[in-house]
């Protein structure tokens, strides 16, 4: 699975510790751990910032005494806390840097969330991003978590252009109105039917997707760390057919793998058992499995005919194209059955 966290977080590769693009909140940190009395930290950050984990290390332990214990597993979201392996040592406080907490998950260890905002201006992005909306008419303002404050200022832009911007406010998984996740796109759903478009504050294409998928709106792109904006023309049309030819694919499977997300914030068991038993009512076998990394490699060994993941929203969507076999999401799976239409097709969403 090679999902990104909230926001670009490898926009500052190359980038030295003192210049970085990206505020971790240090001095947050060592006050946290002091609060606590942390003897033993646990550090986990997204692939983009884990070159920094030697230098967070180094000015925890310097100036709390306490010993920091770097998570080297992948961490693609907050859904992904590594409470099993820091816990089996004992960490008594978890540091998750580059997300933000989500409502619905209660971590089974005390743990500090850090954002990790972005310190790029936004502004010529999201000037250039002004020309690309439709004139005049009501825009959907969204950010990643890292550039969470740059909604105020976007919202005054659009207003001096003639706009009318609008901030949904989501539901509970999300930290701030205005938020998107790649498994929550709510703040774009609850205020889809009064906008023209979206204009989403954050960089790369992977929560634009998201949002056409869900709303069917088209979005501009204020990529803050590249400093320009884009439209996403063509990306809709794209995925939807990606998404049909995976169903297409599926027709004749017998054996389908019905996926469990071991990370916390991906257990729908209640779901997989529902998938479970429309697969097994329309005549075919249906092999529940739970996996805490989904990769090509893994589904290949288990020779299975098709999957449906309930785990991260993303994966079928995403990685679909490196899969041996189709991987579809629960609506796609009730379609391939005939218990939903294709008509209103929608990505699915854990929040």
């Amino acid at each position: 699975m090679t999902l990104p966290p909230d926001g670009n977080l490898g926009a500052d590769e190359g980038v030295p510790a003192e210049g970085s693009a990206f505020d971790l909140e240090e001095d947050r940190i060592v006050g946290e751990v002091v609060r606590r009395g942390a003897r033993l930290v646990g550090l986990q950050l997204p692939e983009g910032l884990k070159r920094h984990a030697a230098r967070l290390c180094g000015l925890i332990e310097s100036r709390t005494g306490a010993v920091v214990v770097v998570s080297g597993d992948p961490c693609y979201g907050a859904c992904d806390l590594a409470e099993d392996s820091l816990g089996a040592l004992g960490v008594e406080l978890v540091v998750h840097v580059g997300h933000t907490e989500l409502g619905d998950v209660v971590p089974r260890l005390p743990t500090l969330y850090v954002a990790a905002r972005s310190r790029a201006d936004p502004t010529r992005s999201i000037r250039e991003a002004i020309p690309l909306l439709p004139p005049g008419g009501r825009v959907g303002l969204l950010a990643t978590a890292q550039h969470r404050e740059a909604l105020e200022g976007a919202s005054r832009l659009l207003g001096e252009a003639g706009m009318n911007p609008i901030v949904g406010k989501g539901g509970r998984r999300l930290a701030f109105p205005g938020q998107v996740l790649g498994c929550d796109l709510s703040a774009a759903r609850a205020v889809a039917s009064d906008v023209g478009a979206f204009l989403v504050i954050g960089g790369g294409d992977f929560h634009a997707i998201g949002v056409m998928l869900a709303t069917g709106r088209p979005v501009v792109i204020a990529d803050v760390e590249m400093g320009r904006a884009r439209t996403t023309l063509g990306l809709l049309d794209r995925a939807q057919r990606r998404r049909a030819s995976a169903i297409a694919r599926a027709r004749d499977a017998h054996i389908f793998g019905v996926i469990v997300g071991a990370k916390p914030g991906q257990r729908r068991w209640e779901l997989a058992m529902r998938l479970r038993q429309q697969i097994v009512a329309a005549g075919r076998q249906a092999v529940v499995l739970s996996i805490r990394e989904l990769s090509p490699d893994r589904l290949l060994q288990l020779g299975l005919d098709a999957y449906v993941s309930t785990a991260c929203p993303r994966i079928a969507v995403d990685d679909s194209d490196a899969y041996p076999r189709p991987v579809l999401t629960p609506q796609e799976l009730r379609v391939l059955l005939g218990l939903e239409p294709w008509e209103g097709y929608a990505l699915d969403e854990i929040g």
